[in-house]
């Protein structure tokens, strides 16, 4: 047990660091996910200049991060799927089409 607790710092930079590795990944080639990230800083200006109280700019925020977590759900889907079945197959469309649905019911919450 006191062995789990020493290695609770290596743990968790190495979960860092593997995180960043596919935050990157992502940018550099999903180019939705890099028009969300520019969203994400242009809303991110906008409710610096918005004279809301802190609550409703973190809720939006929040809200918001919703798309990017969906998109990235979806490559990963998306890849796996490549990686299977690298040929046309019914099951890798719908599963595909499921991911996308995910993004899309993301931006439609943020639109709402």
């Amino acid at each position: 047990m006191l062995q789990t607790f020493k290695n609770i710092p290596g743990r968790i930079s190495r979960a860092f660091v593997y995180s960043a590795q596919g935050l990157k990944s992502a940018l550099l080639k999903e180019e939705s996910l890099r028009l969300e990230a520019a969203a994400f800083v242009i809303l991110a200006v906008v409710l610096l200049i918005v004279p809301w109280p802190w609550w409703k700019k973190l809720a939006l925020a929040s809200i918001f991060v919703l798309i990017p977590l969906c998109e990235l759900f979806n490559s990963a889907i998306e890849d796996i799927c490549d990686l299977v079945s690298p040929d046309y197959d019914l099951h890798v469309k719908n599963a595909k089409d499921k991911g996308s649905a995910a993004v899309l019911l993301a931006i439609i919450i943020n639109v709402l």
